[in-house]
């Protein structure tokens, strides 16, 4: 077992993109498509090493407090032997994001956090992003046990969008970026060494045990993120999604500690 243990889920979750919309009309939020996405609800298995289930996850949109903002809501949690040995580690990750000018899905703020014992014994640690339009900043802070040991702020590129994996997910499920899993697209996002790029590309040459798994999928690609994001050796990252773009199933290879680490949707 590892103290990475759940920043698998995002492998189902991740994305793909370009700076500016495929469309050239400008979207509001009174008829943005992202409204026909509030409310949805999905719930994954998690299997790793040589057990299958041994952690499950869900992804949420659900409406901002503030007009025209969403909060999207990601969490796994392990289950069983997998919970004693992590001592009920869960992962939770959230994004509150609005409609850009451009009609793109931009971070409002983005944080991730990782909890682990009972009630009475809780510890969390959090990673924060907020961004600042106005000013042109990124703010970045880690958190542990309510006590900050980082803050600091960092300037953003002008006139680029960047995207955190939530955002950029949402964005590539309603079109905006181009043909996933049919040509190379590029996703700019901001790590603490600057801006980088997520690359995904059409889904070629991987094992056979890694192909059966993705058989019948309709929409199948490779990501390349950077390492730190899902604490990997590598950056692969396989993922597949159905006909109406919802994140199906999805490989993180070498997981530190767990090896290849895979998700499943659930059926409804």
């Amino acid at each position: 077992m590892t103290r990475k243990l759940s920043k698998w889920l995002f492998l189902l979750l991740l994305l793909t993109g370009i700076s500016e919309p495929s469309f050239s009309q400008e979207l509001s939020d009174v008829d943005h498509p992202i409204l026909s996405l509030v409310g949805e609800s999905f719930e994954y298995d998690i299997s790793f090493l040589w057990f299958d289930s041994l952690a499950e996850g869900s992804l949420q949109l659900l409406p901002g407090e503030q007009s025209g903002t969403f909060l999207v809501v990601l969490e796994a949690r392990t289950l069983g032997v997998a919970a004693f040995f992590t001592k009920d580690r869960v992962e939770k990750y959230l994004t509150l994001m609005e409609i850009s000018p451009s009609g793109l899905l931009r971070p409002l703020w983005h944080s991730s956090h990782t909890l682990r014992g009972n009630e009475k014994s809780r510890k969390e640690k959090i990673s924060r992003y907020t961004y600042d339009y106005v000013s042109g900043r990124v703010r970045y802070q880690k958190i542990k046990n309510d006590h900050s040991y980082a803050d600091e702020w960092f300037d953003l590129e002008k006139d680029k969008t960047l995207f955190d994996v939530l955002s950029a997910l949402y964005n590539l499920r309603l079109g905006f970026y181009g043909k996933t899993g049919q040509e190379t697209l590029l996703i700019p996002t901001f790590h603490r060494k600057g801006t980088q790029d997520i690359i995904v590309e059409p889904l070629q040459k991987v094992r056979r045990k890694d192909q059966k798994f993705f058989s019948g999928d309709i929409v199948q690609c490779r990501i390349l993120v950077d390492p730190s994001v899902f604490g990997t050796k590598g950056r692969d990252i396989l993922a597949s999604f159905d006909a109406n773009m919802r994140p199906q199933k999805g490989i993180i290879k070498n997981v530190i500690g767990l090896g290849d680490v895979k998700g499943r949707l659930r059926a409804p």
